[in-house]
């Protein structure tokens, strides 16, 4: 009997912790990329800070690994699914919201932007980027104003060079007139660079061994890389990117919409793409112009890091990715290269939030509503921004902010870059530039991808543009527009 009893005392007892133990608050699953996104996510402690504000809320980070395309690979199972882990809040580009909007889980942020008690005012609205706001417009036809996200990490392309390599190249007094502003420009320099590195002035650079008095005995020999193919002055980091900014800057169009349901790759309709694809074969021909796994890279800062190149166009936010701890050198930022004056097209990027709803109750999309405004306070934007260096605010008031100008004026040693290209991005661009981002459609994903290999291809196996043109229109057919 006794057993008995302490039996059932012993089961009450687990009932009572399960029971104390039980969270009851409304669960946010928010879906980012791992790495630089997810590391100052936690460093800057969002989660505890809004669940210290919110007591009756949990986030729950998903931070995935791989890229964005990964993300929205694996958002799309969890949706198509119905799955219960579907992310409540995910980050991506307008063309992945394509894809949530066509599977019937995208989120119309319009009644949250507009409710009295925890919206927008029409103050904080106007605080946002425009260009960045309009990337998360045109989803629904009959409400084409409506936005179904907001912008999160913000970023652009620039042109990152080794600006001790330039110096020691073409001296003091001469250098900086070789950072290129145009293609024609990159093409000379390149080729100039190419002789001297040829002829080994830049053999003695950088040493590799020394004696044991510190006195260099070996160097690292640059001029290697020519014999085997694996110098180029130049290095474009985003094959998908080069395509789509070089079409613009050539003249010619790259995709249009007539809603999100049908979109077309307009780049086949007036031949500026092939014609700018042989000009670039051109510069890679002539040893200027190289992609990443013509250097035996997974990316052109690899090539950079290890000398192999001197210049390259990566992201904003990857610029620490090129700073080396083998051979010292200090960086350079520039705008990108244009092809003429009136077609200066610069890429607007980065990754924008959005809201799903696969069986998610009112409260669920309330807190999630309520987790991504907190997300983009201008203070919590300009944090975001300066934590991870290559991401912009997304708020005017916070790139107004006495915290977020200090960091473009007098920023810590480990930001000096990504400072110098927040400056070009804030100066430059919005100044002489325009930036553009191209219409979200289903299937604006595939397209991108499939330019991104064609790019490759050509530069990377040698194949023939003709031949591998008329390829790429029979794999986008289904966006081929036809003739009437």
């Amino acid at each position: 009997m006794k057993k008995f009893i302490l039996f059932l005392i012993t089961i009450m007892l687990s009932f009572a912790l399960v029971s104390c133990n039980k969270d009851d608050r409304i669960v946010v699953r928010f879906g980012i990329t791992s790495g630089q996104i997810n590391t100052a996510i936690a460093n800057l402690q969002f989660k505890e800070k809004f669940e210290a504000a919110n007591p009756d809320i949990r986030v729950e980070i998903i931070a995935l690994e791989g890229n964005y395309d990964n993300l929205l690979k694996n958002t799309m199972m969890d949706i198509n699914s119905g799955s219960a882990t579907t992310p409540d809040l995910v980050i991506g580009y307008p063309d992945h919201f394509a894809e949530y909007y066509g599977g019937g889980a995208l989120v119309d942020l319009q009644p949250f932007i507009d409710h009295p008690e925890y919206g927008f005012t029409q103050e904080e609205l106007d605080d946002f980027i425009d260009s960045y706001l309009d990337e998360n417009r045109g989803f629904d036809p009959n409400n084409p104003d409506h936005l179904f996200g907001f912008p999160f990490n913000k970023s652009s392309e620039t042109l990152i060079y080794n600006k001790t390599a330039l110096i020691y190249l073409f001296g003091e007094d001469q250098w900086e007139e070789k950072v290129p502003k145009t293609w024609d420009e990159l093409e000379a320099v390149g080729l100039e660079i190419i002789e001297k590195v040829r002829d080994g002035e830049l053999d003695q650079k950088w040493p590799t061994e020394t004696d044991q008095n510190g006195n260099p005995t070996k160097y690292l020999k640059v001029s290697d890389y020519i014999q085997n193919n694996k110098f180029a002055p130049f290095g474009y980091d985003s094959s998908g990117n080069a395509f789509i900014t070089l079409t613009r800057q050539w003249g010619g169009k790259y995709t249009e919409r007539d809603n999100v349901a049908k979109g077309y790759a307009a780049f086949f309709e007036d031949g500026v793409a092939k014609q700018m694809m042989e000009e670039i074969k051109d510069m890679h021909d002539k040893g200027v112009f190289y992609l990443a796994p013509n250097f035996g890279a997974n990316y052109c800062s690899d090539a950079l890091k290890a000398i192999q190149c001197i210049m390259t166009i990566g992201s904003t936010a990857g610029i620490r990715y090129n700073e080396s701890d083998k051979y010292p050198y200090e960086l350079g930022v520039a705008p990108i290269p244009y092809k003429t004056p009136d077609k200066k097209y610069v890429i607007q990027q980065g990754t924008n939030i959005c809201m799903l709803d696969v069986n998610s109750t009112e409260e669920e999309l309330i807190a999630a509503w309520k987790f991504l405004k907190f997300l983009l306070t201008p203070e919590n934007t300009a944090d975001f921004a300066i934590q991870t260096g290559g991401y912009f605010p997304v708020r005017k008031s916070a790139f107004q902010s006495e915290k977020y100008q200090e960091y473009l004026t007098n920023p810590s040693e480990d930001k000096i870059a990504y400072s110098a290209a927040a400056n070009v991005a804030l100066n430059s661009y919005i100044e002489e530039y325009t930036y553009f981002v191209d219409p979200a459609f289903i299937g604006s994903a595939t397209i991108r991808q499939e330019v991104g290999s064609f790019f490759d291809d050509i530069l990377v196996n040698g194949e023939d543009i003709n031949q591998r043109y008329e390829e790429l229109r029979n794999d986008l057919m289904p966006f081929v527009r036809r003739k009437n």
